[in-house]
């Protein structure tokens, strides 16, 4: 009687499941379908006609099968809008990260009117582009703000245009955008600060240490799984950036803000070359893919360590 009992129970527990399964498959289908049309099409097409040459103006398009991934090789100016991307990506990177670490160690501390603090520190990552570049480029002006500052302090002798420069066009750029994506690394890391057991800074003040070395002995180890996110993410955000910019300088001046996302506009939508900007946008993605797969193979074994 108990066997059959609990064969039973078998029984009904495995078309429970069975059920459950059937429900979050079709839950699930709408979804799938979307992606599918909307991220997995899109990305099957562009691999598609990166073998091939396809000019908007012509009415064929011709088999030619790697030779535009060898002629993006070959272009010097994929190379220099690749290490104009790379500089891109580097320098947002580190300065989001270096604000947004400061940023979030004075959020994580007890003060009066943290919580507006906390709200505030959001306000530059949901302006939209468009204003934040609006304001920027009037403040870069070479009548702007900045340089009058800057001459009233005696840092420069003449007004510098900024954005119009090819000596500081991309480290305005970086600025820039450091301003509008700090606010993420800043809420990521104070997320991960708050995981991180009070009793452990206790102890170490107990045994002597100091505010420098808690923070370098414990705070940062710590961390790590959280920085490496932060830096995986935003890096890859900014190497496929285009529309910031896009709208400061256009990529200028001549090719010192020239990255790949605007080569692959210029050539599908300037030149109509859909099959080389194909290439150039696919050899973007291979890049990016293996950056991802480096930085998981980096937060796993941070992970690792950080509960050993």
């Amino acid at each position: 009687m108990a066997r059959q009992k609990t064969a039973a129970n078998r029984t009904t527990r495995q078309l429970r499941f069975a059920d459950d399964r059937l429900f979050f498959g079709i839950a699930f289908l709408p979804t799938a379908i979307i992606t599918a049309t909307l991220v997995l099409l899109p990305i099957v097409f562009t691999l598609y006609l990166s073998l091939f040459q396809r000019n908007l103006l012509l009415p064929d398009a011709t088999f030619i099968g790697v030779q535009n991934f060898i002629e993006a090789v070959k272009d010097p100016v994929f190379w220099i809008a690749f290490r104009n991307g790379i500089i891109y990506s580097f320098g947002t990177t580190i300065v989001s990260l270096l604000v947004g670490m400061i940023a979030a160690l004075i959020l994580n501390e007890q003060f009066f009117g943290r919580s507006l603090v906390r709200s505030a520190v959001l306000f530059p990552y949901i302006v939209p582009a468009i204003v934040v570049v609006f304001v920027w480029k009037f403040m870069f002006n070479s009548r702007g703000v900045i340089n009058q500052g800057l001459a009233s302090l005696g840092l420069v002798g003449e007004f510098v245009p900024w954005l119009g420069d090819q000596r500081f066009a991309m480290l305005t750029v970086i600025l820039i955008s450091s301003w509008t994506w700090f606010p993420f690394a800043a809420i990521t890391l104070l997320a991960g600060l708050q995981n991180i057991p009070k009793a452990y800074y206790e102890a170490a003040a107990l045994d002597g240490a100091g505010a420098l070395q808690r923070f370098l002995s414990l705070t940062l180890p710590l961390l790590a799984p959280t920085i490496i996110v932060v830096i995986l993410l935003r890096s890859i955000w900014a190497f496929r950036n285009f529309d910031m910019i896009f709208l400061l300088t256009g990529g200028g001046p001549v090719t010192a803000t020239y990255i790949l996302p605007i080569l692959t506009y210029v050539e599908a939508f300037g030149k109509f070359r859909l099959g080389y900007a194909s290439a150039v946008a696919t050899s973007l993605m291979i890049f990016l893919s293996a950056l991802a797969l480096v930085y998981f193979r980096a937060y796993s074994t941070a992970k690792r360590l950080t509960h050993e």
